[in-house]
């Protein structure tokens, strides 16, 4: 039996050498956390979200029998849905609001632009002419973000910032767009975007996701992801999902991208809490033994009987 390591001790560890200061500072970092008792893994969420919470990250949660985890477009579907758009716009205007007025956090309701007019004594149009400059100077040309996401932030700002109907349009149409409630591009059309989030092109809208949080002021993302599901054998027929031994191999690759991409995830962390049948070493399982790709970037090469690594890429973890 190789050792663990108690749960709060891990997540002591956790807060003090990653979310603290490593990937508060734009790393990134992958951690399979093994459950050896299921009642741990309520814990382990629990005590993961308060701290990121603590620490001003947003907390994603990502369920395997709820969302494919094969598919990257789905985990980041999941992701978008929990994603606080709004919160994220009115931070970055508030930027805007701070840099061309000096005024503090526009805290209320409301278009930004009306309460910068009344702030400020100018005319809405002069506050607008303004704001178009500078949305297009800091957010249409944001940096290190693909054009499709870049776009989207585009109107969203320029909805939040001025209101109105044809506001609360955009919002509602790109947030479909942005998580997978409507895929029909033509929806999104009219904002000059023409691509559906698939497969392909999922992970770099996630690599501008986390660029889009840093900027608005959080700390980071983090994503604690249940992936008990994968190790399933035998379909229970129950309401989750059940994946066939190909489709969780494609998980477990789609895991390997993460951890091999991990370079260019800005200020990112993903817990993922499979169950302990994951540390199956049998090629012929449905655990690390059966896909090398992730085992060699997983397994311990160094296992001790007491002491345990908890910076490794995987721990186990007991009551």
């Amino acid at each position: 039996m190789a050792a663990t390591i108690e749960t709060n001790n891990w997540l002591k560890f956790l807060r003090e050498e990653y979310l603290d200061s490593f990937i508060k500072n734009g790393g990134g970092a992958v951690k399979f956390t093994i459950p050896l008792e299921e009642s741990l893994r309520e814990q382990l969420e629990h005590g993961i979200s308060e701290q990121s919470n603590q620490l001003g990250y947003i907390v994603t949660r990502i369920s395997s029998a709820r969302t494919r985890v094969n598919m990257m477009n789905q985990v980041f579907f999941g992701i978008a849905e929990q994603i606080p758009w709004q919160e994220l716009t009115r931070r970055v205007l508030n930027n805007f609001a701070r840099e061309k007025y000096g005024l503090p956090p526009v805290a209320s309701s409301g278009p930004i632009a009306t309460h910068i007019a009344d702030a400020t004594g100018l005319t809405f149009m002069d506050v607008r002419r303004e704001a178009d400059i500078w949305i297009s100077q800091n957010v249409t040309r944001f940096m290190n973000a693909s054009r499709d996401f870049r776009l989207a932030m585009t109107h969203l700002c320029s909805a939040e910032m001025y209101g109105g109907r044809d506001g609360e349009i955009r919002k509602e149409m790109l947030a479909n767009w942005l998580t997978g409630r409507n895929t029909a591009i033509s929806a999104v059309r009219p904002y000059q975007i023409y691509n559906q989030i698939t497969r392909t092109n999922a992970r770099h809208l996630l690599e501008s996701l986390l660029r889009w949080i840093k900027y608005a002021g959080y700390s980071g993302l983090v994503v604690i992801m249940d992936a008990s599901r994968l190790t399933i054998d035998k379909n229970p027929h129950d309401s989750d999902l059940f994946y066939t031994k190909a489709v969780m191999l494609d998980a477990y690759e789609m895991l390997r991208q993460f951890i091999d991409r991990m370079d260019r995830m800005e200020s990112f962390l993903l817990v993922v809490d499979p169950a302990l049948q994951f540390t199956d070493q049998e090629g012929g399982s449905r655990g690390l033994g059966s896909y090398q790709a992730l085992n060699h970037r997983v397994f311990d090469e160094v296992q001790d009987k007491n002491l345990v690594n908890p910076m490794g890429a995987m721990v186990r973890l007991s009551p």
